[in-house]
């Protein structure tokens, strides 16, 4: 099955009350080879008022946020809902996108009177290489390399993971390049611990799960 990989930059960090103001995705085949790529801004919506360390993150300025010539919001979710339904059936995989990305997008389609959980039905399903990136680290160790916080704490940011990796990530926070970044720690997990993304593939997929359980009893 292909992979949608994705991200999102947004006017901040609650999923409950954040807007999608950038959306990038890349297709790729089951070997993780690109197939097709897409990416969409969209103008600010009038009562959402962006938190000032997310546009410094993003480096997303005012010009940007009310810029005329960008589609707006409710334009911007169409559009990426048609791509992502035309390249469906689909693995959807971020990066720390099950508790982000994922609850934004829902929203996002909430709130533009779409239907809700795109990435897991009709044959679609999903997964976070962020969580993949955790399980290589327990079952794999020294496979991925892991950076050290100010803290002396590991940590599996992607703006440190992916370039301690070997990937210039210059553009941490732009939407493609982070998308970019992800797939680079997705091939990295597959081929060096191969059992490791197959068990994490399989997990995708409720049946799988449940039929896993019901042999462990």
């Amino acid at each position: 099955m292909p992979y949608v990989f994705y991200d999102t930059e947004t006017t901040g960090v609650s999923t409950a009350f954040a807007q999608i103001l950038q959306f990038a995705a890349i297709k790729t085949d089951d070997h993780l080879n690109e197939v097709d790529r897409f990416q969409i801004r969209c103008r600010l919506l009038p009562h959402i008022v962006p938190s000032p360390a997310a546009l410094l993150v993003t480096g997303i300025t005012p010009d940007i946020l009310l810029d005329e010539s960008l589609p707006s919001h409710y334009e911007a979710i169409q559009e990426v809902r048609q791509k992502l339904m035309e390249w469906s059936p689909a693995i959807f995989v971020g990066y720390n996108s099950i508790g982000f990305d994922e609850e934004l997008l829902r929203q996002a389609f909430f709130q533009t009177l779409q239907p809700l959980y795109l990435t897991n039905t009709n044959g679609n399903s999903r997964s976070d290489v962020m969580r993949i990136a955790h399980s290589v680290h327990m079952y794999r160790p020294n496979t991925l390399a892991i950076p050290i916080d100010d803290r002396d704490r590991e940590t599996f940011r992607l703006d440190k993971l992916a370039p301690i990796n070997g990937f210039d990530h210059k553009d941490a926070h732009e939407a493609m390049a982070d998308v970019e970044a992800t797939i680079h720690v997705a091939k990295l997990a597959k081929n060096m611990a191969p059992d490791v993304w197959t068990a994490m593939s399989d997990a995708t997929n409720k049946n799988n799960v449940v039929k896993y359980a019901m042999r462990e009893e």
